[in-house]
């Protein structure tokens, strides 16, 4: 009799030890699972931001601040003048600023991302056939 219960002992023993890694192990992989999703999210988002920034170099606008909604992201982007003198003191002109930035909810955080560039505005006006 006290070998039985000794056995059904160690047997409940083995079984709250299994549940407890087992527990372990999915719980890992679930916090993968998010930790993934949260980096597709990020990496679309990079993506998106990179290709707003080459849209709007080659944008003919000169001032402008556009604010692009979409999906649960909003994307803010400002173009503004360059204000920079050369080495000789004279005003740089068609210089302008691009900056592209985005903010969204993950989970309660907000969070957000930038790009940004300097863009020479005569490279990118289309020449006379």
């Amino acid at each position: 009799m006290k070998t039985q219960a000794f056995t059904l002992l160690e047997t409940l023993l083995a079984l709250l030890i299994f549940s407890i890694a087992i527990v372990a192990l999915v719980e890992a992989v679930h916090q993968m699972g998010d930790t993934t999703i949260m980096r597709r999210h990020e990496a679309a988002v990079q993506e998106r931001l990179r290709s707003l920034l080459i849209e709007h170099t080659r944008s003919p606008a000169v001032n402008a601040e556009t604010i692009i909604r979409e999906d649960e992201v909003s994307y803010t982007i400002r173009r503004r003048p360059l204000n920079l003198d050369n080495r000789e003191g004279q005003r740089l002109s068609n210089l302008f600023d691009v900056q592209v930035m985005a903010e969204w909810m993950e989970g309660r955080t907000r969070q957000q991302a930038a790009a940004s560039t300097w863009i020479y505005l005569p490279l990118f006006k289309p020449t006379g056939t």
